[in-house]
C-alpha cells in the first residue's frame, strides 16, 4: 500500500491534468446525445455521429504511438488535448451534421491519444504487487472527473457553452505537467506486438476490454436517449449518469484489492454479475427515476471496472515490460473497436425496440462476458513468487 502511494504521489501533475481532461470530455460527449436528440435526429443518426468518436479512437490506437514514441508523453499529452480542444470549439462554430461528424472523428482520435499517453506511464511506473492500485486510483480519478462533467448538464448550457467551456478545461489539463516537475517515462521503442499473439497469450485481457468498450461508450453515447426515451429531461440525464459515475467511484475502492488477492478473473466475473442483475431489474420492472438512478449506481459499478480489470490482467501475463506502450495500445484498440461498434448498434436496436433494447444490449453483452471468463483460469501472481523459474514458468503461461 505504501509503495502505491509513492508511485501516486510521484505523479501527481499527471493526476491532476487528467481529471480537467475528463471533466472536459465527459461534458462534451454526454452533450452531444442531448443536443442531437433535442433538435429532432433519430437514435439510429445520433448512433452514427457516436460512432466517428470510435472510429477515430481506433485509428489513435493504430498510429497515436508513433507520435509518443518521437516526441515523448509530456509533449504528446499537450499535442492531443491542444487538438482535441480546437474539435471542440469548431463543434460551437457549424451546424452541420457531416462536419460533427469529423469533429466527433478528431475527438476520438485525440482523446485516446492522450488515454495512451496516460496508461503507457502508468504501467511503466507500477510494478506488478500494485498495479491494480494504482489503475484503481486512475479509475477513480477518472469517474469523479467525469461525474463532475456530467453534472454540468443539468445547468442547461446552450450549445455554445458546452464547448467553450470543454475546451477551456481540456487546455487547463496541460497545464500541471508545463508547471510541476516531474519524472517522465523513457521514451518506448517501436517494436510492434500483433493483437493474435496478444490474445493467444491473453484472450480474458482483450475480449474483457472489447466487451468493456461496447459497455462503457454506449452507456455514455446512449445512456441519454435511454432516458429522454422515457419522458425525462435533461436534468434527469444528468442525474442518472452521474449515478453511474458514483458506482464507479464506490466499486473502485474495492476491486483493486480484491483482484489483487483473488485473481483478476474473479473480479471480472463479478463486476459480469453485478451489471447484470441491475440490468434485468431495469428489463423486468417499471421504476421512477429515483429508483432508475439507484440502480445506475449498481450498473455503474459493474461495467466501470471492467477496462482497468482487463488492463491489469494483460499487464500480468506478459514477460516483456518494456513493451507497456505497445501492450497497453493491444488493449486500447480493442476497447475503442467496441466502443465503434456500441452507439450505432445500440441507435438501431432502439429504433425499434425503444428503451428496453438498452437493456437487452447490456444483459447479451455482460452474459457473453460472464461465459468467456468461466473456462480462464484465475492465475494469482503471488503463488510464483517463490523461485526465478517459477516466476518464468508463469510468464510462459496461457491465459
Amino acid at each position: 500500500m505504501l509503495r502505491a502511494k509513492r508511485i501516486i504521489k510521484s505523479m501527481t501533475a499527471l493526476f491532476i491534468g487528467m481529471s480537467f481532461l475528463f471533466i472536459g470530455n465527459s461534458l462534451i460527449v454526454s452533450s452531444v446525445g442531448v443536443i442531437l436528440k433535442g433538435s429532432g435526429m433519430s437514435e439510429i443518426a445520433i448512433g452514427a455521429i457516436s460512432s466517428c468518436f470510435f472510429i477515430g479512437a481506433l485509428l489513435a490506437t493504430i498510429g497515436g504511438h508513433r507520435i509518443i514514441s518521437r516526441v515523448g508523453h509530456i509533449r504528446s499529452f499537450g499535442i492531443f488535448a491542444a487538438l482535441f480542444a480546437i474539435a471542440s470549439l469548431l463543434h460551437s462554430l457549424f451546424d452541420n451534421l457531416y462536419l460533427w461528424s469529423i469533429f466527433r472523428f478528431m475527438l476520438g482520435f485525440c482523446y485516446y491519444g492522450v488515454l495512451m499517453v496516460i496508461e503507457s506511464w502508468l504501467n511503466e511506473k507500477a510494478k506488478d504487487s500494485v498495479r491494480s492500485r494504482v489503475l484503481s486510483f486512475y479509475e477513480v480519478i477518472y469517474y469523479i472527473a467525469s461525474g463532475i462533467g456530467v453534472i454540468i448538464i443539468a445547468f442547461n448550457l446552450d450549445k455554445h457553452s458546452v464547448f467553450v467551456l470543454g475546451a477551456c478545461l481540456i487546455m487547463f489539463s496541460t497545464l500541471p505537467l508545463y508547471l510541476i516537475r516531474i519524472k517522465e517515462p523513457i521514451l518506448p521503442q517501436k517494436t510492434p506486438i500483433s493483437l493474435p499473439k496478444i490474445f493467444d497469450i491473453a484472450p480474458l485481457a482483450l475480449v474483457t476490454s472489447f466487451i468493456a468498450g461496447m459497455l462503457v461508450n454506449g452507456f455514455f453515447a446512449m445512456a441519454p436517449v435511454f432516458v429522454l426515451l422515457q419522458g425525462f429531461d435533461a436534468k434527469a440525464v444528468s442525474y442518472f449518469i452521474a449515478s453511474a459515475m458514483c458506482g464507479g467511484f464506490i466499486a473502485q475502492a474495492s476491486i483493486g484489492p480484491i483482484s489483487d488477492k483473488l485473481g483478476r478473473k474473479f473480479a471480472i466475473m463479478l463486476c459480469a454479475c453485478v451489471g447484470f442483475c441491475s440490468m434485468l431489474v431495469f428489463l423486468l420492472i417499471d421504476l421512477s427515476l429515483f429508483m432508475q438512478c439507484a440502480l445506475s449506481v449498481l450498473l455503474g459499478g459493474g461495467i466501470f471496472c471492467l477496462y482497468a480489470l482487463a488492463l491489469a490482467r494483460a499487464n500480468d501475463m506478459t514477460k516483456n515490460k518494456n513493451n507497456a506502450v505497445e501492450l497497453g495500445r493491444a488493449v486500447l484498440f480493442c476497447y475503442s473497436l467496441g466502443s465503434l461498434f456500441s452507439p450505432l448498434s445500440l441507435g438501431i436496436i432502439m429504433q425499434y425496440f425503444g428503451h428496453d433494447g438498452f437493456c437487452w444490449f447490456y444483459i447479451s453483452c455482460l452474459v457473453f462476458c460472464l461465459l468467456f471468463a468461466i473456462n480462464k483460469p484465475n492465475i494469482l501472481k503471488k503463488k510464483y513468487k517463490s523461485t526465478p523459474g517459477n516466476m518464468a514458468m508463469f510468464d510462459n503461461q496461457r491465459d
